[in-house]
Formats: C-alpha cells, sequence, structure tokens
C-alpha cells in the first residue's frame, strides 16, 4: 500500500521507493520482451515463464501478497481483457470468421458441456455435492480467452485454426461466467434461466459493438491526424466494455467484435453490398482501412499488458494452497479428465474440418490454458462458500498451472517435431469424414 510516498510490500517486508518501482516496471517490461524473444526463436510460450516468475515474487521474495494481488486482480485482470482481446479482434479476418463462426461455437460448447459434466460426475461419484461439482466443472470447463488470443496469432496455423481457437476461448469465459452465476443463484434460491442469460450476454454484446464500430469509424475519419486518437479508441473502447457489462452482456466478446468490426469496415462493405439495396455511396463512408500506425501501437499495447497479466495471474497463486495430496490428487484428476475431453473432442473437429491439417488439430489440443477468469470465479464462488474457499481457490491455481504447462510443451513440441504443413489433397468432408480415410 501507499505509505508516504512508498510502496510497501504485499509481505511487509521491504519498501520499494517510487524510483525503486520504476525500476521494477523496467525489469518486468525487459523480461516480458526477452520471454518474446525466446518464444520467437525457439516456440517456447513466454506465458509459463511470466506466471512462474509472477509465483516467485509472491511466494519466495514476498515482494507483493498473493490474497492482495486477488483483490485488485479483477480491476486490472479486465482492464487488460479488454486491451488483449480488441488487439486480437483487429487481427481477425471477418471472412474467415464467418466461414468457421458456426463450427468454432459448436466446439467450444461440447467442450465446456461435456468437461463440466464429466468434472461434475466424478466429484458426485467420490461422494461430492452435486452443486460443488457444477461450480468445480464451470470454473475449469473453459479456456482463457487472454492467453490464447496473444499466443494463437504469433503460431504457424491455419486461419482458420486461429479462428477456432480464438473464438472457443472467447466463448468459454462466457461460459465460465454464466455458468457458474447460474449455479450460485440457485444456491441461494434466486433460479435463473441460463439459455436467457446466454442469449444476453451474446446478443448484447454483439449489437452494442458492432453498432458503435461503425460510429466510430466515422469519428477517427475525422481525427486520423490527431496523435491521441487512440487514446481515445481506448477510452470508447472501455466505454462499450461497461455498458454492455452493465445490460447484462459479455464485455470480452463485445471487445474482440469491436476490434473485429474496426478492423475489417471494408470487407464488411464488400460483404453487405450485394445483400442490401443501398446506393454504393452511402456504404462508402463505412469503407475504411485501419493504418499500420494504429496496429502497431495495439500490439505493443497488448504485449505491455499481456505480460503484467501473466505476472499478476502467477502472483495470485498461494503456495499454501496447493500442499494438500488430496488436493493434489483431485487437480491430476480434473487435468486428465480436461486432456481426454479434448481430445476426443478435437479430433473429431479434426475429422470433419477438411480445412484443417495434423498441426492445426495438435494446436488446437494444446490450447487450453486456464486463465485468471478460473482463479476469480474460484475466489467469488469461496465468498459465497467461504467453507470452501481454501477449495476451490486449489483447484483453480493447480489446473492453471497444470494446463499452462500443456500448453507450453505441446506448442515446443509441434515446433520441434512438426515441419511447415504443406497442401494436402481432401478426400471426404463432413460427417462421413469420420469414417473414411480423411486424407491421402
Amino acid at each position: 500500500m501507499l505509505l508516504n510516498g512508498t510502496i510497501a510490500a504485499g509481505g511487509g517486508t521491504g519498501v520499494l521507493s517510487p524510483s525503486a518501482f520504476l525500476g521494477f516496471i523496467a525489469g518486468i517490461i525487459l523480461v516480458g520482451f526477452v520471454a518474446d524473444v525466446i518464444f520467437r526463436r525457439l516456440s517456447i510460450p513466454p506465458t509459463l515463464f511470466l506466471i512462474l516468475l509472477g509465483f516467485v515474487l509472491s511466494n519466495v521474495l514476498h515482494v507483493v501478497s498473493p490474497d492482495s494481488v486477488l483483490k485488485i486482480a479483477p480491476y486490472f485482470g479486465t482492464m487488460a481483457f479488454a486491451i488483449i482481446l480488441f488487439e486480437g479482434g483487429l487481427a481477425l479476418d471477418i471472412k474467415v470468421l464467418v466461414k468457421k463462426l458456426t463450427i468454432a461455437f459448436l466446439y467450444s460448447m461440447v467442450l465446456m458441456v461435456v468437461s463440466t459434466v464429466a468434472i461434475t460426475a466424478l466429484w458426485v461419484f467420490y461422494g461430492g455435492e452435486l452443486s460443488i461439482g457444477l461450480l468445480i466443472g464451470f470454473m475449469l470447463g473453459g479456456t482463457s480467452g487472454a492467453i490464447v488470443l496473444p499466443l494463437i496469432s504469433k503460431l504457424h496455423v491455419s486461419p482458420e485454426a486461429k479462428i477456432i481457437s480464438k473464438f472457443e476461448a472467447v466463448l468459454a469465459e462466457i461460459y465460465i461466467v454464466v455458468g457458474a452465476s447460474v449455479v450460485l443463484n440457485m444456491l441461494q434460491g434466486k433460479g435463473g434461466n441460463p439459455l436467457q442469460y446466454m442469449f444476453d450476454s451474446v446478443v448484447y454484446a454483439v449489437l452494442i459493438a458492432m453498432a458503435v464500430g461503425f460510429m466510430w469509424l466515422q469519428v477517427i475519419k475525422t481525427l486520423v491526424q490527431n496523435e491521441i486518437y487512440y487514446i481515445l479508441t481506448l477510452g470508447m473502447l472501455f466505454g462499450v466494455y461497461w455498458v454492455v457489462e452493465l445490460l447484462g452482456g459479455s464485455g470480452p466478446l463485445a471487445a474482440i467484435i469491436l476490434g473485429m468490426v474496426i478492423s475489417n469496415a471494408h470487407n464488411i462493405v464488400d460483404m453487405i453490398k450485394p445483400v442490401l439495396r443501398v446506393k454504393e455511396d452511402r456504404l462508402e463512408m463505412l469503407n475504411f482501412t485501419l493504418d499500420e500506425f494504429t496496429r502497431k501501437v495495439s500490439v505493443e499495447l497488448s504485449f505491455v499488458f499481456s505480460t503484467f497479466f501473466f505476472l499478476i495471474l502467477g502472483m495470485t497463486v498461494n503456495l499454501r494452497y496447493l500442499l494438500d495430496v488430496h488436493i493434489i490428487q483431485g487437480m491430476f484428476a480434473v487435468f486428465l479428465i480436461l486432456v481426454a475431453v479434448r481430445l476426443v473432442v478435437t479430433f473429431l473437429l479434426y475429422r470433419v474440418d477438411r480445412d484443417l491439417n495434423m498441426r492445426d488439430g495438435l494446436i488446437l489440443l494444446f490450447m487450453m490454458p486456464r486463465g485468471l477468469v478460473s482463479a476469480i470465479v474460484a475466489f467469488t464462488v469461496g465468498m459465497y462458500i467461504p467453507d470452501k474457499s481454501h477449495m476451490f481457490l486449489s483447484y483453480a491455481f493447480g489446473v492453471i498451472l497444470l494446463t499452462v504447462v500443456w500448453m507450453t510443451a505441446g506448442t515446443f513440441f509441434t515446433k520441434i517435431f512438426l515441419t511447415e504443413p504443406k497442401e494436402e489433397k481432401v478426400e471426404s468432408r463432413g460427417f462421413w469424414g469420420l469414417f473414411k480415410g480423411r486424407r491421402r
């Protein structure tokens, strides 16, 4: 906390002066840069390294307290989500998205439902309560968009695989929040319609983000010569995120759609021209291509927030929550369930979707990190069920670490042992691809 112009360390064992705090921030940014260089050279994702660094800072060096970080994590995490997902939206190709949106939705939904059911069934089988099993299942059933989006954008996979992975992660975060909220409401006797929650989350996010995105394009055209227009765009992004969440929609989904609309305006215009009977000069006002400077600024800002995001994620891991034999057994059981479910569902996706090659399938298999959303849900659920807060936090932290290690090892494996994919001739497609030879 702030004390007479200094910052006290979380454990109370040391004090950082304002200048030392700046040095601390500079060191973190330098570490993030080095980790990014290592990733580009060796394809070892920086995520695990940064999380472990955060863990060391909080549990070994005691620079901060994990419990204190958890209190500020929702605030910084939300801002980081918005910026990271917005940058991810800027990198999306609307034409590929339209082609793969349905299969991405089905892929994410099947993964979430089957994972949650399997974890809940295991919990009940060993004598646990159904409601607690559902909460653990929803909490850990989905991946983290804030981890997946910046990483998958840098991997050598097809655009189709990137679209599926990105939207699977973004939709998964909606499922996590909606599912956990519904179960908590049921425990408190409030009830709730999960389908209505899901409908509101998606519809409000899509409609508001698209409307604001097209309107903001006109503002950008008038401010493009102003050096601060990107900062205004960030302010607009935060405002949209807040309004969408206020109305019951999904802020993360709104952020990625907003970025997609701004960067794909010209493609959207080309797509709607044949459908709408509108004069071309009226649509021309929407025809806008984002300049390279804005894209670079967005990427660099996303890099900074990603670095701090992963560090904060590591700082929230509390060592004392992990030193329990029964908890460790449970964490590995949940992790193995998640891997098994993802292996089966991804294999079916690979056999059905003729646009994916073997490298794409393996990357999708490994791209299953859990993140700060799971940690925040665990912390929130623990406040409602205090006698089991230790257990929820333990499962969240443990599975987060295991899935990030899995992702790191998997992406490194594909880099070392798989060469760049060549064009393959497709022999079968669609549902029958499950039963016939897929390629030759």
